[in-house]
């Protein structure tokens, strides 16, 4: 039966690709939409992004919507490890050791490079007022390694993540998530969803009988592992178009998540908190990240003076999440300077944009200097 509903709809898409393309044409579209291959930047998954960092961001320095904090808050981590799905892609003759290293590059080197960043910053503002201390410093390292925002010891928390890098522990989650996700996909292949579903188990149980966050997110990592698998699911069907032929399916889609969030809360993953179920907790984030994809896809087809400036913002996260508390502070300061307190609402609202404008701005100077090297020595 599914067979038959999946070779209905190729043909249906076939019909809408007009009499105009090749058969050899067709089949290559069609093809590329239903294969795991290499996708076209999609700008409605970038603008998704943006909207997730930008809550994340608003969380940060404190903006209160009301309710609408429960509800944003439902989703704006988790819906990173689905997107991080629909754009899931592996070689079939990649080994685990090149697909590890291809997301150790992207992930873990900018992770260590911030944190050396702030590192030395702090190492350097505690010289200047005389108040360095060796086991403060090794605190700071032992954090940077770790990936996580504090370690119990019995009753006892001890915060490690203190020097303005602690929203970077998502880094090693989502490489964490990545690398297993991956590993999965090459032993596996398409019997993956049987490891998807045990480790999701392990760690569920772990997360009701270890009372301590795991080094580099891995606890959340499994956790996440149905959400990945979702959404690269998705990337091979048209839900977009799935969701204008069923009206009925977006209406009940909010609802679900308004009542699940209600009865469930929100969540915060980063101290393993997923309210009163974390089965209750995937549903919202599948939920609420389905419905920001289908507002960002809306968003992007029918208001695009909005849509490029987000589409610009989804594509430089990274550089947002691991830089914008140290933005946020240099805000605040010159606030004070000025005679404006930090909890202004209008300070708090153009820290926001700052802390999107300042990473991208320098992220895209460090581009061009590079091409800008690079064509130096092709000139050479």
């Amino acid at each position: 039966m599914k067979r038959r509903e999946k070779k209905n709809q190729i043909t249906n898409e076939k019909q809408e690709i007009g009499n105009e393309m090749t058969e050899r044409e067709t089949k290559k579209v069609i093809t590329e939409k239903y294969s795991n291959t290499p996708k076209k930047r999609k700008g409605y998954l970038d603008i998704a992004k943006a909207i997730g960092v930008i809550i994340v961001l608003m969380n940060h320095i404190g903006l209160s919507l009301g309710k609408g904090n429960t509800y944003l808050g439902a989703f704006y981590v988790s819906e990173f490890f689905l997107l991080a799905g629909m754009t899931f892609y592996i070689k079939p003759e990649e080994t685990s050791d090149s697909f590890v290293t291809k997301k150790a590059k992207r992930l873990l080197i900018p992770y260590f490079g911030y944190s050396l960043f702030y590192l030395l910053w702090y190492g350097v503002s505690q010289m200047r007022s005389g108040h360095i201390h060796a086991l403060d410093i090794q605190r700071k390292i032992a954090g940077i390694c770790y990936g996580r925002n504090f370690f119990n010891i019995g009753t006892r928390r001890i915060y490690m993540m203190e020097i303005m890098n602690a929203p970077m522990w998502f880094l090693l989650a989502l490489f964490s998530c990545l690398v297993i996700y991956g590993i999965l996909t090459i032993l596996m292949k398409d019997k993956k969803w049987i490891g998807v579903v045990l480790l999701t188990g392990l760690g569920i149980v772990l997360q009701y009988t270890v009372k301590m966050l795991l080094p580099w997110g891995i606890d959340v990592a499994m956790i996440m592992l149905p959400l990945m698998y979702v959404g690269e699911r998705l990337a091979k069907v048209d839900y977009i178009g799935i969701t204008r032929r069923k009206l009925w399916l977006l209406p009940l889609i909010a609802f679900l998540f308004v009542g699940v969030v209600t009865w469930n809360g929100p969540g915060n993953s980063s101290v393993n908190d997923y309210g009163r179920s974390v089965f209750l907790f995937l549903i919202a984030s599948f939920c609420g990240t389905i419905l920001c994809v289908i507002f960002s896809y809306y968003l992007e087809t029918y208001l695009h003076f909005l849509a490029k400036p987000l589409m610009i913002v989804g594509r430089y996260t990274m550089e947002i999440l691991c830089l914008h508390l140290f933005v946020f502070a240099i805000v605040s300061t010159i606030a004070g300077i000025l005679g404006a307190g930090s909890e202004n609402t209008g300070v708090k609202i153009v820290a926001v944009f700052i802390g999107l404008a300042v990473p991208v701005l320098l992220k895209s100077m460090w581009i061009r200097i590079l091409d800008m090297l690079k064509k130096g020595k092709n000139n050479e």
